[in-house]
């Protein structure tokens, strides 16, 4: 089993994911639209798009570098900075994101480890 990777930065830093993320959903699609019901039961809808958002749960994370990688690459995200995630970090395949999250806490789960959730919104180009 290949864990993912994060590509981000000038220069280029890389995030390796040290343990996979959890609860990660196949497809989380969220659409922009305008719902519009007249008197008469007609349904207009105006949509504007869909986005493709990717959820992530790393419920471990380990003290030490591994917190302090995420630390690094969150400072980078949580800018509005563009990355490069890959899924299985030993293929080359990849979704550039932007961090949808304003926030990011590192929250403690055991001795030596935190967990946190993230949320990412594909980039469109």
């Amino acid at each position: 089993m290949a864990f993912p990777k994060i590509i981000y930065g000038s220069p280029a830093a890389t995030l390796t994911f040290q343990r996979p993320a959890r609860k990660v959903p196949a497809y989380n699609m969220d659409a922009v639209r305008h719902d519009n019901l007249a008197s008469s039961g007609v349904r207009e809808a105006i949509l504007e798009r869909v986005d493709n958002l990717l959820a992530l749960e790393m419920e471990y994370v380990g003290i030490g570098s591994d917190v302090q990688a995420w630390q690094a690459f969150m400072s980078w995200a949580l800018a509005g900075n563009l990355f490069a995630y890959y899924p299985d970090a030993s293929q080359a395949s990849f979704t550039n994101y932007w961090l949808e999250d304003t926030n990011w806490t590192a929250a403690y789960k055991a001795p030596g480890q935190y967990g946190f959730k993230l949320k990412f919104r594909q980039v469109i180009s």
